[in-house]
């Protein structure tokens, strides 16, 4: 068994085991196929290519060998960048450059095999052409050669320390605007709530000499703001409470937040269960750490956190300590700043959490901006395209 940016071949393993008697001798190849090909680039014993969740599609060895085969004609093929996709469960096929002329449906081997078949029909703008698709039962369907637009991603986003939904909401509006078509994006609050804070006018004017003053604390209505991660001598905001602060604010306190993470992911179940389903996860500063950190709950089989994708912005890893490199198998997609960019998370901390994440399923994208989530191209467009995999 080897694994080929998925879990597939973990479930396989442990079920071949479960039958007991006479199959006690199965084995995993270690790293998985991506780390065989970068110690054998002749190939080795691998045949083919190896399919994985980036833009490269695939990845092989210098060998010339192909033992895919087109859809339709049967020649010599294994190209699967112009993503034709099977007409009943989606599934990516197939398809040589002269058979992609013809504007077709196409029927992948396993629908095939349970009977579904589809006409050839030219693709026509006149909406009222339609396509006869004859099943095994031998009803008959009817179904429009160009289908509506696929149905949009969910994703629930989590915010970053001291935020709320609503701000997260606010500073994602861009990134909202230009996924429109394809996503929609779902704000929830954290579950523990922060104190407000303010500085005394004395360190402000860092007037050691002066007397202490005692201002009262700002007036008028203050958004409420929440955190995933809370630092050990975190305690629970009360009705009007505020929080005085007379040190400089400390740019590495996240590495100090390490609490809260059962309350957290006891909440985010809740979120699962009642506003699912989701079909990504999209974590942004604390809130990408709490995904990596919902991401290594997934690889246990924890029930009732279903998702098929992640997105972490300006990400760090907390907590993560009883997790190798690779060994996180989710697709994922990490944006952070580079170049000392983001003056809040450092660009080698976002490295180190995508390292938990196994090469051949994981996506980097390095900007050349701060502490935000980039919605210019080509950054954009490269968020565009990983979410694709998934619609």
């Amino acid at each position: 068994m080897y694994c080929t940016g998925g879990i597939r071949c973990e479930m396989a393993s442990a079920y071949i085991r479960s039958k007991g008697s006479g199959f006690e001798n199965v084995f995993q190849l270690y790293g998985g196929i991506q780390r065989y090909l970068e110690q054998f680039p002749d190939g080795g014993f691998f045949k083919g290519k190896n399919f994985v969740y980036d833009p490269r599609i695939s990845v092989g060895s210098s060998s010339e060998c192909i033992i895919g085969k087109c859809l339709l004609c049967g020649i010599s093929f294994d190209d699967y960048s112009s993503r034709r996709r099977c007409t009943f469960c989606r599934m990516l096929v197939l398809v040589c450059n002269d058979c992609q002329k013809e504007k077709i449906q196409y029927v992948c081997e396993l629908c095939h095999k349970y009977g579904k078949v589809a006409e050839s029909v030219p693709t026509v703008s006149d909406d009222d052409v339609e396509a006869r698709l004859t099943c095994d039962t031998g009803m008959v369907h009817t179904r429009r050669p160009c289908p509506g637009p696929l149905k949009k991603l969910r994703i629930l986003c989590l915010h970053g320390f001291r935020q709320n939904a609503s701000s997260f909401k606010g500073r994602t509006a861009s990134l909202a605007k230009k996924l429109k078509s394809m996503a929609e994006l779902v704000f929830v609050n954290a579950p523990h709530e922060l104190p407000f804070i303010y500085q005394s006018t004395n360190f402000l004017n860092d007037s050691i000499s002066s007397p202490p003053q005692h201002e009262p604390p700002p007036t008028g209505t203050c958004n409420k703001k929440y955190a995933w991660l809370v630092s050990p001598d975190f305690r629970s905001k009360k009705e009007n409470d505020w929080e005085k602060i007379s040190t400089p604010f400390d740019p590495l306190q996240y590495q100090h937040q390490t609490e809260g993470v059962e309350e957290s992911l006891s909440f985010l179940k809740s979120v699962f269960a009642k506003e699912g389903p989701f079909d990504g996860v999209l974590g942004f500063s604390q809130g990408a750490a709490m995904t990596a950190l919902l991401c290594a709950q997934k690889s246990k089989n924890v029930s009732g956190l279903n998702f098929r994708f992640v997105i972490m912005c300006s990400g760090f890893a907390i907590n993560l300590e009883g997790y190798s490199e690779g060994s996180l198998t989710c697709p994922s997609l990490h944006v952070f700043g580079a170049g000392g960019g983001d003056r809040q998370i450092s660009s080698s901390f976002s490295r180190d959490l995508a390292s938990f994440f196994e090469d051949g399923c994981r996506v980097i994208i390095e900007h050349d901006s701060g502490h935000i989530i980039p919605t210019r191209p080509p950054y954009i467009d490269e968020v565009k395209e990983f979410l694709r995999r998934f619609t």
